[in-house]
């Protein structure tokens, strides 16, 4: 009888981690030019730090005085280069000496929204009434906007924090502290259910509030499913190593990712497994891998560590909006892509991440539920409480109008029905008459509406010159429409000839002009205004959306 040798490898349970939070961008507004231009490090910004053992970046960062935690992506960028001479600040080695941005400390900050047209001066003259050493003031105003990674990519609408009270050149010069590494937890903004925090920070020392591990794996496993995947978190794993040898590993204690590139990670979370689990699995298969999570790092370099690993995904910065479906156009901005490598198809990305603080910053369910319908999934997180997100939309809405887009006359029928505007069908006008002419005459109009002494014909086909001459002699307006014309080429000349106002084109509307989280719907069609606004498109607008549309911005759709 052959003996199976088991190997159970037990590891930690996931440790805690923090989540961040970059600020919001309008999917499409005007840009405020805005422009930081780069001057010589003073002395007092900056601090030099000693590595000690089994340190990491994005722990050191935490430690600096005042650092939040939406804070760590722009001082990681920050670090990197007051040390151009280090490659990989990934891999930091005991005793190196790193140079290590402050953290600029005012009397408090306000907060301001970007408009069209603001720049960073005249922001500095206006709202601060500061004349002189604006420089200093600019630096100092960057320093409390840590996430914006390019002060020229700020938007219309996008909340920025200015330093208040005094700031004269000595205040300005007094700001600026050099960093001191502290033992002691980092401070976050917690989300407590049904609360909304201030916009402010979470006061220096207040304890950090830490996602419990259940959370983190909840997080974890629901953005691997959204991908296809699968995370395995219960029962054992069996590998076999040989004929009379197999790998028996505890998934409760250490998860096993399944990615649907055939990629299959285990993610060794503090570092227990040693290195003759990763020899043994990286000399029997190729596409099988041991992760080492640290114990501080948060959930972006987690993902960044597992997509390492596989041939098709990778998770980048979102540097701009994101375009999904075509009918409507949605545009939302995510913190976070997950994208596959050297896809064919436009756009790559399959996945978006948001880091969310407040219940007002949760998108509406209808947006998250079109963009998954078109292939696109959207995992909001809070950095207390894991994966949120806001009940699904209950909308009371009557079934879409359609119109019939021909024949011709029946949508007509159909259009000036909608618009409760009375009219006759098939109505005999007299052209020639037997008293006048020695015969008589008649042709069918379509549609007939009286509008006080004059009467407006409409026709689905076209008439000889002569007897167009000899109705419009008579006063009555002649409107003609066509089976071969586009139907809204055809809706824009009723309602021309009606005299309703409409307008053709593409609208948009802005999540943010309503004080919602920057998302942007647009769609061609033709705004008709009477005592409501009509949108008429050519698609079959969602329910959901069209629901949304109605409550947010008071649009009725219809569809020809």
């Amino acid at each position: 009888m052959k003996k199976i040798f088991c190997l159970t490898l037990i590891a930690a349970i996931l440790s805690t981690m923090v989540f961040y939070l970059p600020p919001a961008m309008s999917a499409k507004e005007d840009t405020a030019q805005l422009t930081f231009k780069k001057t010589a490090v003073h002395n007092k910004t900056y601090s030099h730090y000693t590595i000690q053992k089994n340190d990491v970046l994005s722990a050191i960062i935490r430690k600096i005085p005042g650092i939040q935690e939406q804070d760590i992506p722009q001082y990681y960028r920050m670090i990197k280069e007051l040390n151009p001479h280090i490659k990989d600040l990934d891999k930091l080695e005991a005793g190196q000496k790193i140079v290590l941005p402050a953290k600029l400390k005012t009397g408090g900050a306000q907060t301001y929204r970007v408009k069209k047209g603001d720049y960073l001066i005249g922001i500095v003259h206006r709202e601060l009434h500061i004349t002189a050493n604006t420089q200093k003031t600019m630096l100092l105003i960057k320093s409390l906007n840590p996430s914006v990674k390019d002060a020229n990519k700020l938007y219309v609408g996008q909340v920025i924090r200015l330093p208040k009270g005094r700031l004269d050149g000595t205040a300005a010069q007094q700001t600026a502290q050099p960093a001191k590494i502290i033992e002691r937890d980092a401070p976050v903004v917690s989300l407590p259910e049904k609360q909304q925090v201030q916009e402010e920070a979470t006061p220096a020392g207040k304890e950090a509030v830490m996602l419990p591990p259940a959370e983190r794996l909840a997080v974890l496993k629901h953005i691997i499913t959204q991908m296809n995947g699968t995370m395995i978190t219960r029962g054992n794993y069996y590998l076999p190593v040989s004929k009379t040898a197999q790998l028996t590993i505890d998934c409760s204690v250490i998860p096993v990712v399944e990615l649907d590139d055939r990629t299959t990670l285990f993610l060794d979370m503090k570092n227990r497994s040693g290195i003759y689990l990763k020899t043994i699995i990286s000399g029997q298969w190729g596409n099988y891998h041991v992760v080492k999570i640290d114990a501080k790092d948060d959930m972006i370099m987690i993902l960044k560590k597992i997509f390492k690993n596989s041939k098709a995904y990778a998770i980048t910065r979102a540097e701009k909006p994101v375009g999904i479906g075509s009918t409507p156009v949605l545009e939302i901005m995510p913190d976070w892509l997950i994208t596959k490598k050297n896809a064919k198809q436009t756009p790559a990305a399959i996945q978006g991440l948001r880091f969310v603080y407040r219940d007002n910053d949760l998108l509406p369910r209808a947006i998250i539920n079109f963009a998954r319908r078109q292939s696109f999934m959207i995992t909001e997180i809070s950095p207390s409480t894991g994966l949120v997100g806001r009940p699904d939309e209950l909308y009371s809405l009557p079934a879409m109008t359609v119109l019939p887009a021909s024949p011709a006359g029946e949508f007509a029928q159909a259009l000036l029905s909608y618009l409760n505007v009375p009219f006759e069908k098939d109505v005999e006008v007299r052209v020639f008459s037997i008293r006048q002419d020695g015969f008589n005459l008649s042709i069918k109009a379509d549609l007939a509406v009286k509008q006080g002494d004059q009467k407006t014909l409409l026709f689905s086909r076209n008439l000889p010159p002569q007897f167009v001459n000899i109705l419009q002699k008579t006063g009555d307006k002649l409107i003609f429409i066509s089976d071969q014309d586009e139907p809204a080429k055809n809706m824009e000349r009723i309602l021309r000839g009606f005299n309703v106002v409409f307008t053709s084109g593409y609208f948009s509307f802005s999540g943010l002009d309503k004080n919602q989280p920057p998302y942007t719907l647009g769609f061609k069609g033709i705004k008709i205004k009477t005592d409501k606004d009509i949108y008429a498109v050519n698609f079959d607008f969602h329910h959901e959306l069209r629901g949304l549309m109605q409550e947010t911005w008071s649009a009725n759709i219809i569809r020809y």
